[in-house]
């Protein structure tokens, strides 16, 4: 497929982009607040500063101050402004200023004597008000890794008890592994929203870190509001909220042919009408070089062994994705009603199957993504406060799967002998549609001070319908679906922020209709059934002073298998297995947060937690001999025992350094093989292909005005590890079947420079020294890879 055009087309965007962002830019203009303490003028970070308009009240710009007590807002004309600034143990400051220019104003804030023996928690930011959670809960703001060409998989991975598994470049399968657990254990969600029913056009692996403001990660147990069916815990992507005008666009190139282009513009005008849209394109060949230890000479029909070093020759992957949104905001029916459009698609040739064993030369798959979506959210002077939301989508998407090549390929991209029958792995020409909704309405009632009770549901639905053109088979003609809603009811109470529980109950639903045979035998038939399971948990946190958090909380929880488990890939590489049973899963959970140093120049946080988790008919996928095919399948019990640890400390918002480690034991308690009382060879054996040891280490520095006053050079440093694995059952004891330790190193080096630091240009370096990194079932990704950049941020 030829590239020029996708190159073109978004060039000429950008251009727009920056014409229309600098012609906007002459016009802006800026107030600075400085915030410091009245009585010794020590600057005070974190403070929230809110404009709004002195006619109307209507919100024209916030922010929070960094170290330096500074804020900087811009505003679109001149005019009377009311300023307000709150911060917890200080009385709100409020006043009026008449803007005909940039100005900059000195704020001194008072300490409030009625809030010192309390926390006052509305006084927090959102990303504070969820560290202070009673759940295990981490959380990393993206706003680092702007200037870098990672996507969201990239940064979840530097997240304490998170591994990302991705078995090669751009656009490679990307799965969340969370304290041990695989993907499908743990829930991702944006806003709320599961992100179960998208797909793969607008996956984890190819959405801008740019599109997230903070990312939480529930470990373990989890809140209602995230109603999903989880064992190993819940990601939630939280995208930035605030109202303002504002347009970023960025380029970058890099190594195997990669571009990537991003273009977020949002307009909020004074009478609450709101428009965003954030359009991106990735585009890689994906022709890196790999380890092979044998592959096949056609020339002889012989397999030849050895340590071979071979380029990728059929991997190339591009993906075009947009999201639009139009509604409006601060009304007095919604703080927030949004519709909004969501279209994408996505190119991806198959190099090989679920391991490397198997290669190909010619297979390849096609996603469309057509999804309209709703976000309603508003917060009723009702009592103590009632906040409702809801959200929704539907994906009309279609997909295609094509494998008609008459002759197989090997490692070196030689092309074998004609076959009497096409097909590399089964002649495939197969379109189908994967229809998936999700929808989440949550209610929180605060009736009295100190108290809430929330209700929250989330429905997924699922279905699949296809044709393929080489074959009729039985099952394109019955039905494929699913449907889960899972429900929760829960109360909390908090004693005067210092101590705060939350007890919660649940309830889950899963309808199933499939074509199969209930006994596992041949007699095929339309099946139905719809299920109903119930669970609960307790989740506790109390606050030794202002530098010691602890934490608690227990969950029975259930996992219902996942669309793709049960009704498998659609290209064949993975089969599905409609017979699986729900996951359960006693889960507790501890930790503790302490704040050693907590002031305006040094800031050290060190988080701690344990786990542990009793699991019944645990599902794990594998891969067989069946052409390198993936499948998965209950097997039986499971128990967890592990932590982390996560450190990270700061130096006048200009220096930071932190690492995080993070082990666990996942062993078989399956003492006898099913349906017999042999001993199970597997019985107390380490579940393979899960990373069970594995941490990250990262520093960077900020330097103001090098070269040129009123720029900014960032330097980030970042390094991976994680220890031996192995990806089939210790009891073979082969260390073919082993994953190698790998330590792999990140660098990436930013300049921001312009009136506002409005341009920034960027280049980094992954895997430095060229090492061999592995992930699922011995897939090798990427060697050392290059990559430059290029953005424009305009705000106001």
């Amino acid at each position: 497929m030829n590239k020029s055009p996708y190159q073109l087309r978004y060039s000429l965007l950008l251009i727009s982009v920056f014409a229309f962002a600098l012609t906007s830019a002459q016009q802006a203009l800026k107030l600075t607040s400085i915030v410091t303490d009245k009585a010794d003028g020590v600057p005070l970070s974190h403070a929230r500063v809110e404009v709004r308009s002195a006619e109307g009240n209507a919100l024209a710009g916030g922010a929070l101050t960094g170290a330096d007590g500074k804020a900087t807002i811009q505003l679109g004309k001149a005019g009377r402004y009311t300023v307000s600034v709150s911060l917890l143990g200080y009385r709100k400051h409020s006043g009026t200023v008449d803007l005909k220019s940039s100005e900059t104003m000195a704020i001194k804030m008072e300490v409030d004597e009625k809030s010192l023996g309390e926390v006052v928690v509305d006084g927090l930011s959102p990303t504070e008000k969820v560290a202070r959670l009673a759940y295990n809960v981490s959380l990393i703001e993206t706003d680092k890794f702007k200037n870098t060409t990672m996507d969201l998989a990239s940064v979840m991975d530097r997240i304490s008890g998170v591994r990302i598994r991705q078995g090669g470049g751009v656009g490679s399968d990307a799965d969340v592994s969370l304290n041990g657990f695989s993907g499908r254990h743990v829930k991702v969600f944006i806003d709320g929203v599961p992100m179960e029913g998208m797909s793969s056009a607008f996956g984890l692996n190819n959405i801008p870190a740019g599109l997230a403001k903070r990312i939480e990660v529930y470990k373990g147990v989890v809140p209602i509001e995230l109603g999903g069916d989880a064992l190993g815990g819940a990601i939630n992507i939280v995208t930035d909220k605030s109202r303002r005008t504002r347009v970023n666009a960025s380029y970058s190139f890099g190594s195997f042919n990669t571009h990537k282009t991003n273009v977020y513009t949002e307009y909020t005008a004074q009478n609450g009408f709101h428009v965003s849209l954030n359009a991106y394109q990735n585009y890689s060949d994906n022709d890196y070089k790999v380890n092979i230890d044998h592959y096949t000479d056609f020339t002889n029909n012989s397999v030849v062994y050895g340590d071979f070093e071979v380029r990728r020759f059929h991997a190339r992957y591009h993906n075009e994705a947009a999201v639009l949104k139009v509604g409006v905001v601060d009304k007095p029916f919604a703080d927030r009603l949004l519709l909004g459009f969501t279209g994408g698609y996505e190119y991806k040739e198959t190099q090989n199957a679920s391991n490397m064993n198997w290669v190909y030369g010619a297979r390849y798959t096609t996603a469309s993504t057509l999804m309209p979506t709703l976000t309603y959210e508003k917060r009723f002077d009702v009592l103590e406060g009632l906040h409702v939301s809801l959200n929704g989508n539907y994906n009309f998407g279609k997909s295609y799967a094509a494998d008609t090549a008459s002759c197989n390929y090997n490692w070196l991209g030689e092309r074998g002998p004609d076959k009497s029958a096409p097909g590399e792995l089964s002649y495939t020409k197969y379109h189908y549609r994967d229809h998936n909704g999700a929808a989440n309405l949550a209610v929180a009632l605060f009736p009295a001070p100190g108290h809430s009770v929330s209700v929250s549901s989330t429905l997924t639905t699922f279905s699949r319908s296809g044709k393929d053109e080489t074959v009729s088979k039985p099952e394109y003609d019955h039905p494929q679906k699913s449907v889960k809603a899972t429900s929760g009811l829960s109360y909390k109470y908090d004693y005067r922020g210092i101590w705060n529980t939350s007890a919660f109950v649940k309830n889950y639903v899963n309808h199933l209709e499939a074509w199969l045979d209930p006994d596992g035998g041949s007699n095929y038939r339309d099946m139905s059934s719809t299920e109903s399971y119930w669970g609960g948990g307790l989740a506790t946190t109390y606050f030794i002073g202002k530098r010691l958090q602890l934490r608690l909380s227990y969950e029975y929880a259930y996992r219902l298998p996942t669309s793709r488990e049960l009704f498998g890939s659609g290209d064949d590489i993975e089969r599905g297995n409609a017979t699986l049973k729900p996951e359960t899963s006693n889960n507790v959970n501890l930790g503790v947060t302490v704040r050693p140093m907590d002031t305006p120049a040094h800031r050290l946080t060190i988080d701690a937690a344990l786990q542990y988790r009793d699991i019944n008919d645990y599902i794990r996928r594998t891969t067989n001999n069946d052409n390198g095919r993936a499948s998965s399948s209950n097997e039986g019990g499971v128990r967890s025992i592990g932590g982390d640890m996560s450190l990270r400390y700061t130096y006048n918002g200009m220096l930071f350094v932190g690492a995080n480690f993070s082990y666990f034991d996942m062993r078989s308690m399956m003492k006898y093989k099913t349906g017999t009382q042999s001993l199970s060879l597997n019985y107390k054996e380490r579940i393979p292909a899960m990373p069970y040891m594995y941490g990250n280490a990262e520093a960077g520095v900020s330097l103001n005005d090098v070269v040129v006053k009123g720029t900014l050079l960032d330097i980030h440093y970042m390094m991976s590890y994680v220890h031996e694995f192995n990806y089939e059952w210790n009891t073979y004891n082969n260390s073919e079947l082993e994953v190698p330790t790998q330590i792999s190193h990140d660098i990436n080096i930013s300049y921001s420079f312009g009136r506002q630091r409005e341009f920034t240009v960027s280049a980094e370096c992954r895997n430095i020294f060229d090492e061999r990194l592995y992930d699922n079932f011995k897939m090798q990704k990427p060697g050392r890879s290059f990559a430059f950049k290029v953005a424009y941020n305009f705000n106001k």
